[in-house]
């Protein structure tokens, strides 16, 4: 009897430890500013994903918790890089974890949790509002009510949709009906949600022949990397809620376009003999920062090292599920420097003049990404002997969330995984929101600044 009595009372204050915690927590985040909240969002995600990776069951015994560590905090950003083999070291339990982290990471807690609590008050809340303008830059003409909705509808959708082709593909080669479910769920997702973790040790080099596996894997991961923006808009076109589609669609999709062909190009050029298939699916991988590939990328050329780095830090788009500067941003500095090369009175980019705080948004991103590309490298290069031109790559596709490696991760030491889980971190939140997260910029400052961003039409 006593001792189902002190069962019953640890148990009674094991619920109301938990209770005072979630409050704690909850005026915690009520304190913060919408940039620290979508930063302490990525962190609660790396945190918790790391407790439940460093269960013993959960991977082969031989992890240690600076790799669990790594790995969570990989698949909070969806940056896919990895310091052990994650097909071999982890369990099925642990690769399920990974998984959700990806798939929750992917979407944006803040953009689930928003959804859900529209679904049933059909109405935000002022907190949900500030910190979703703060992640997502939405131009005029898409509603933030429809665009929760299209994400959560067109993430889900479209990885249905590539499960299916999946599956169809691994049950036509001897995979059992569990396996092949499961390899296309989880691969789905991950390229999906751009974040390059494979079941396989050797990403989808066993598949560079496949051409369903190379089309449906590219497809998902430009779909998520274009942005959800893209989908709105063009969803709004149809339906006839808008009339046209927006600027900011026509510069994604034009840019996107043109930076894969571009890439594609130089990957085959710099490496004769390379098949174009390869050549075109590294370079979706690559400027969606999905982090996939298909070939040995230790056997490129240098050449094609800094063509791969150009597109890793490019990126996705605004909205999108990719890293990087993003495309508005890029194509803001192109238009800067062309209208100053023609001398151009206005800065313009397909007819349309970009607004002056639009630029000044652009080029303070892209001086940032530069200055934490800079301390990231002083840092390795401090702590690791390893060669230049291979540090810098993992720099890059860890600030631009893009898991491509040279196959130097796993030969990083302590403090370099350390340095490159805070730059994985920091490229998933965005250079700009991680610097205003440490500033905390007084919102009464930023009101009027917010409200003139809002009216226009182009997101960076």
């Amino acid at each position: 009897m006593d001792t189902d009595l002190s069962v019953k009372e640890a148990f009674t204050a094991a619920i109301n430890f938990i209770r005072k915690a979630l409050k704690k927590y909850t005026l915690f985040v009520l304190h913060l500013s919408p940039h620290q909240n979508m930063l302490q969002g990525i962190l609660l995600y790396m945190v918790l994903g790391f407790i439940v990776l460093s269960l013993p069951f959960m991977d082969n015994g031989e992890v240690s918790f600076i790799d669990n560590l790594f790995t969570a905090a990989a698949a909070a950003s969806t940056a896919g890089l990895t310091t052990v083999n994650f097909a071999e070291s982890y369990t099925f339990l642990g690769k399920l974890v990974v998984l959700i982290i990806i798939q929750t990471a992917g979407i944006g807690y803040m953009t689930m949790s928003s959804f859900l609590y529209l679904s049933f008050s059909h109405r935000l809340r002022h907190r949900h509002t500030e910190v979703l303008n703060t992640e997502f830059s939405l131009p005029r003409s898409v509603r933030l009510q429809d665009f929760l909705r299209a994400v959560i509808i067109f993430t889900f959708l479209a990885e249905a949709i590539g499960t299916g082709f999946l599956y169809n593909y691994f049950i036509r080669h001897d995979y059992t009906p569990f396996d092949a479910m499961w390899y296309a769920v989880f691969h789905s997702v991950s390229a999906f949600c751009t974040a390059g973790f494979s079941l396989f040790p050797d990403s989808l080099m066993s598949f560079a022949d496949s051409k369903t596996i190379n089309i449906v894997i590219s497809a998902l991961s430009l779909a998520g990397a274009m942005g959800f923006i893209v989908v709105t808009d063009i969803f709004n076109r149809i339906v006839g809620r808008t009339r046209k589609i927006s600027y900011t669609t026509k510069i994604i999709v034009l840019f996107s376009l043109v930076a894969i062909v571009l890439c594609s190009f130089f990957i085959l050029i710099t490496n004769p003999g390379l098949h174009p298939s390869a050549a075109i699916f590294q370079a979706i991988s690559a400027m969606s920062t999905a982090g996939f590939n298909t070939i040995p990328i230790p056997s490129l050329t240098l050449s094609s090292y800094l063509v791969l780095m150009a597109m890793m830090s490019v990126g996705g788009s605004p909205s999108g599920t990719g890293g990087g500067l993003k495309s508005t941003t890029v194509t803001c500095l192109i238009a800067t420097v062309s209208s100053h090369l023609f001398g151009r009175k206005h800065i313009t980019f397909l007819g349309r003049q970009i607004p002056l705080h639009r630029l000044y948004i652009a080029n303070s991103t892209f001086i940032f990404y530069i200055f934490m590309l800079f301390v990231t490298m002083f840092l390795l290069t401090w702590v690791e002997e390893l060669p230049f031109i291979d540090l810098f790559f993992e720099a890059v596709a860890a600030l631009s969330t893009a898991g491509i490696s040279s196959g130097t991760t796993e030969q990083l030491g302590f403090l370099g995984k350390l340095i490159i889980i805070a730059t994985m971190i920091i490229g998933r939140v965005g250079v700009i929101t991680f610097g205003m997260a440490l500033l905390k910029r007084d919102e009464d400052e930023l009101e009027e600044e917010e409200e003139h961003i809002k009216r226009e039409d182009l997101a960076v």
